[in-house]
């Protein structure tokens, strides 16, 4: 883990980081990782501008994340 990436996220099946280094104000990096067979990868990356478009969409993944994880184990 970098000193600049923050876990929003550490559920096994929605691990969710948001990283941002200060020298670069611009960039907020929003990661979900995947759980494979040879350690973790990123499933999908996203950029922002400020900190609050991307908390905004964070809370979406985890709401999704959720979602996922109530239907399949429902069914």
């Amino acid at each position: 883990m970098n000193k600049f990436e923050t876990t929003l996220s550490d559920r096994s099946d929605c691990h969710i980081t948001l990283f941002h280094d200060p020298e670069d104000p611009l960039t907020y990096i929003v990661r979900k990782w995947k759980r494979g067979l040879f350690g973790r990868r990123i499933a999908l990356s996203r950029w922002f501008l400020t900190r609050a478009q991307a908390e905004h969409f964070v809370g979406a993944l985890i709401r999704d994340c959720g979602g996922a994880a109530g239907k399949s184990s429902r069914a």
